[in-house]
């Protein structure tokens, strides 16, 4: 049934097929038909169930790698004397079971956010049943069933038009065409564009002016919005390129320390000769050492932070992931109506005494300006709850001439009181006008509005200067011109026309009128809008302006809002290959006319072409797209559900300037992830290569007890606070990273290498020097905390890679004096014995800070000198 082209089909032919009559369906037919077709509903991807979200935390290449080293250490701690091996499982685990229920959580809490947004799923519809008006669930609404229309419902499912009167829907979910739709019983041609098919109502759109009725022709699924939900589900969810990047990550430094415990086993067996059990043993606490356990704990943490500061600014990320995507994006994909544009008609221009006038933007006594809007306000079916404007109901363009009228100063309530409607000849697609008429005074007044061109040939005077004069060929002429120019910038324009006359009759309403004026009107942008788009370009990100409105509509709004004015209509990209539509939208700025496939063709080039692309939308028809992106963006209040369950983020909002915020903070996240993955891993390793290289030299330096001190007190709680570290103030003034650019490039590991070099020399001098001022327990103690005071210089160092002050991140200053405050407990309470270590007196103090604050001075000119050398950003 839902092939059937229903738009194009006489209205007998219609109900012939559908087996219904204009009076509606008996109730129990209604009940038959409900189990034959189903409830109509749009099938909705479940929830992921908290339990299943739970142990989805587990499939990372890190966690799973964590967990074997736990089970590794358990099982060890079975041997005899190794119980305290123990100690070392637990300690993983709880790492693990933090890092999973921090990354549950936060996923959790995005997704009942997105739940809490979802207010529209149950709403009542109105159909003839057994002959009469009944309400029913939407949900229970059935084809052959006559829905009756009126302003300000939802269209439960998709409808033929049986009667119309002035009937007028908003379609811009579904189309993006931000002007309402006349609705007419006539059929069109069966191959009309969706626009364009006036003979039908949607499912998901709204009615925004006159009364009708329609039969209901498809439910659920079958709808347009139906077909749009079933090409959603068949598209499988990727995983973003930093999920990918992670576990990578986690592969490489997997490897590293299978090779360096590698060496170490080879160094303890036959260099010192070490027993088998000896070795292993060792060789799994500098393993578990190597491994920076807290890594995944802190990847969460700075995914969540930004993804809170992001909800403080109402966005909603779906997938903590997401928050580091949006860092890469170079191309924003976005919807004109209702994401650049306000969706709201608003009155620019008048034509008024033979020129074109700025709208009034306060009170306006030319005796001109006053008749044309108060023309526009009694001409007009549109609600006024009170005189502020905010409390308009009724269709955009009736909406924006009221809302005109009411800036202008005049009283709208008073107005329509002193001239009440006595009679009226709707608009109809033919006449392309509307009529209304008033008693005023004892006089029947005529007040026409409609399209320009059909009201002028009814006109035979024109109002100008205060006086009604004959309409002569200049007058045409000059009305003419200021039309085009008009229509020229994309504006929506009616013509104006009243006259008085003897009764309130219809037959002759609409001759012999007296022309007012032009209004222009457009869709406005968005506050901000503009300069959100140039602080966009300015960080090298490319704006595409992808819509179904006009070229024209189109090109205007772009060229104004500074995206460009290279235009491209959807059909001239239908019969072009992937491979020409990947050359056109190298210069195209703007694609007008779009219809959903048309959306993810040009996504799918753009994606080819090796960008990295979010798409911004709110409509029905902008679902597909969303889900195809590499970063889909909602509208959270005016964007429909189906728009929001495609998207990775929801703005709130809905402001495009959001979207910039929400890009710089993925990009400040970005570099946060790569400073403290450069500290954890540098420290790890320089823990490793001073065993390694203290253990060829015939000592083994440090328990796996203090490794694991080492872990929690310079690893998890510093690493914690460089994720809360403040953006540069370049980060938005430089290009977009690759989206495939790893977190550990050539630089990184440049300097991670220069560190490993630096403190291997410092910690061999220090354990040296330990050595002479007391023995091995006395060098053991000196350099296991001489590691913990290294922690925060090597957190300087690495801060170096941003040239932050010392003072821009007070938590990061408060996290060290913690780490050396429970290094003191360590030292200088009973706890020293867990560690088997010495307090240290002054001498050992004497000796290492001077060394420790050399070596960093040290690494500060180094890491300065490495990134000339090995530049930090590709190009």
């Amino acid at each position: 049934m839902d092939t059937v082209p229903w738009h194009s089909l006489e209205l007998d032919d219609v109900f012939k097929r559908i087996g219904a009559c204009r009076e509606g369906l008996s109730s129990n037919e209604a009940i038959k038909r409900l189990i034959q077709f189903g409830h109509n509903v749009i099938a909705r991807r479940k929830p992921v169930s908290p339990v299943r979200l739970f142990f989805r935390q587990f499939a990372s290449f890190f966690v799973l790698v964590l967990l074997f080293a736990a089970a590794l250490a358990f099982a060890v701690s079975f041997l005899p004397g190794e119980s305290g091996r123990r100690l070392t499982a637990f300690f993983i685990l709880g790492i693990i079971v933090v890092s999973v229920v921090l990354n549950f959580y936060e996923e959790y809490r995005a997704q009942k956010e997105l739940e809490a947004l979802d207010k529209l799923l149950v709403f009542q519809a109105t159909v003839l049943r057994d002959g009469a008006p009944h309400s029913v669930e939407a949900a229970e609404v059935v084809p052959g069933d006559v829905l009756v229309l009126t302003r300000g419902q939802k269209v439960p499912a998709d409808a033929r038009i049986i009667e119309a009167r002035s009937l007028r829907t908003d379609e811009s979910a579904l189309t993006g065409e931000s002007i309402g739709v006349d609705k007419s019983p006539q059929p069109v041609a069966a191959d009309a564009p969706l626009a364009e098919r006036t003979s039908m109502v949607y499912a998901s759109t709204y009615i925004t002016h006159g009364t009708g009725l329609a039969v209901v022709v498809t439910t659920g699924m079958n709808t347009e919005v139906g077909k749009i939900a079933i090409t959603l589900q068949q598209m499988a969810e990727r995983p973003t390129p930093f999920q990918i990047e992670v576990q990578k990550m986690a592969r490489q430094m997997t490897v590293i320390v299978a090779v360096l415990a590698t060496v170490v086993a080879l160094v303890l067996l036959f260099l010192l000769h070490e027993p088998p059990v000896d070795t292993a043993l060792n060789t799994l606490s500098l393993a578990v050492a190597t491994i920076p356990e807290s890594l995944p704990i802190v990847l969460t943490f700075a995914l969540a932070l930004g993804a809170r500061q992001m909800a403080q600014r109402k966005a909603v990320v779906r997938r903590l992931s997401v928050v580091e995507s949006l860092g890469s994006v170079d191309t924003i994909c976005t919807d004109k109506t209702g994401t650049l544009t306000q969706n709201t008609m608003s009155v620019q221009w008048l034509y008024v005494n033979g020129q074109v006038v700025p709208m009034p933007a306060e009170k306006n006594n030319d005796e001109a300006v006053q008749e044309l809007l108060r023309a526009g306000a009694l001409c007009n079916e549109a609600g006024l709850e009170d005189l502020t404007p905010a409390k308009i109901m009724g269709d955009p363009v009736d909406t924006a001439l009221l809302r005109a009228a009411l800036v202008a100063g005049l009283d709208v309530k008073r107005e329509r009181a002193a001239f009440p409607e006595v009679n009226e000849i709707p608009f109809s697609s033919e006449r392309k006008m509307m009529t209304s008429l008033h008693q005023h005074d004892g006089r029947c007044v005529v007040y026409t509005k409609g399209a320009a061109e059909a009201v002028l040939e009814r006109c035979t005077s024109i109002w100008q200067d205060g006086q009604i004069t004959p309409l002569n060929d200049a007058h045409r002429s000059a009305i003419q011109k200021a039309l085009e120019q008009l229509e020229s910038e994309a504006y929506y324009v009616l013509a104006l026309a009243k006259k008085e006359a003897a009764s309130a009759e219809t037959d002759n309403a609409e001759q012999d009128l007296t022309f007012l004026g032009l209004l222009a009107m457009t869709d406005p942008p968005r506050p901000k809008v503009k300069d959100s788009i140039n602080q966009a370009q300015g960080a090298g990100i490319r704006v595409v302006m992808i819509t179904g409105d006009t070229a024209l509509t189109a090109r205007a709004v772009g060229e104004q809002l500074g995206i460009g004015d290279r235009c491209v209509e959807a059909r001239e990209l239908d019969g072009l290959s992937d491979e020409e539509i990947r050359k056109r939208m190298r210069l195209v700025d703007i694609v007008a006319r779009a219809a959903p496939d048309t959306k993810q063709r040009v996504l799918k080039a753009l994606q080819e072409e090796g960008h990295f692309v979010a798409m911004t939308g709110d409509g029905v028809n902008d679902a597909t797209a969303l889900k195809q992106a590499d970063v889909g963006i909602a509208m959270g209040m005016r964007g429909t559900d189906i728009a929001k369950e495609s998207a990775a983020m929801v703005l709130l909002n809905e402001d495009f300037s959001t979207i910039v915020a929400a890009i710089e903070e993925g990009r400040r996240i970005f570099d946060n992830i790569r400073k403290f993955t450069n500290y954890l891993l540098s420290t790890s390793l320089g823990e490793v290569f001073v065993v390694l290289a203290l253990s060829v030299a015939g000592y083994f330096p440090l328990s796996a007890k203090m490794l694991l001190w080492v872990n929690i007190v310079t690893d998890l709680i510093p690493a914690s606070a460089l994720a809360a570290d403040p953006a540069v103030p370049h980060v938005m003034k430089r290009r977009p990273r690759r989206h495939d650019e790893p977190i550990l490039n050539k630089a990184i590991y440049a300097t991670v290498a220069g560190s490993i070099f630096r403190t291997l020399i410092a910690y061999v001098l220090i354990f040296w020097l330990g050595l002479s001022l007391g023995g091995v327990t006395y060098a053991r103690t000196m350099l296991f905390t001489s590691i913990v005071l290294h922690a925060f210089t090597r957190v300087m160092v690495v801060r170096q890679l941003d040239n932050l002050p010392l003072w821009s991140n007070r938590t990061l200053l408060w996290s060290y004096m913690a780490a050396v405050g429970l290094q003191l407990l360590a030292l200088y309470t009973p706890l020293r014995d867990l560690f088997g270590i010495v307090p240290l007196d002054w001498r050992a103090w004497a000796a290492m800070i001077p060394i420790v604050i050399f070596s960093s001075i040290t690494g500060i000119y180094m890491t300065r000198w490495i990134l000339k050398l090995v530049p930090l950003w590709e190009e």
